[in-house]
């Protein structure tokens, strides 16, 4: 996924970054930037959610998370190329207190779909069609 979000960046010659907790460090080269940040539960939601501005695109599969940043302004494209507005917060809340319900109860949730190479062309098709689609990042 970060060799797709990198490249399509570099492409539109856009700044961008990889933020994630010590947990997730990779030794790997990129043209986004990195911030690394502590292993805290919370951290990585709170750097984006504090330093994102209006307009910037975030790529979470995290359903609060992404709720947070449609009402900041800002625009969200999942891992599997689903593309987020505001119509779909409402939607995006009830998931996340979904999932919190099925942790809260100790029920084992039913299996996600394995990742595959569909998803990932689903997800830099949905990238560079909302790039593109927004004079801003038009190069």
């Amino acid at each position: 996924m970060k060799t797709e979000i990198d490249s399509i960046a570099k492409k539109y010659g856009i700044l961008s970054y990889f933020i994630s907790t010590t947990s997730h460090v990779s030794g790997n080269e990129y043209y986004s930037k990195v911030v690394t940040l502590d292993a805290d539960p919370e951290a990585v939601d709170l750097y984006i959610i504090n330093h994102m501005e209006k307009n910037d695109v975030i790529i979470t599969q995290d359903n609060g998370l992404a709720a947070v940043v449609l009402e900041k302004g800002g625009h969200v494209v999942s891992p599997r190329g689903n593309v987020y507005n505001r119509a779909d917060i409402q939607q995006l809340l009830l998931g996340r207190f979904t999932g919190l319900e099925i942790k809260r109860k100790k029920i084992k949730p039913r299996n996600t779909k394995p990742f595959r190479r569909q998803d990932r062309e689903n997800f830099s098709h949905a990238l560079e069609k909302l790039l593109s689609e927004n004079e801003q990042w038009r190069r």
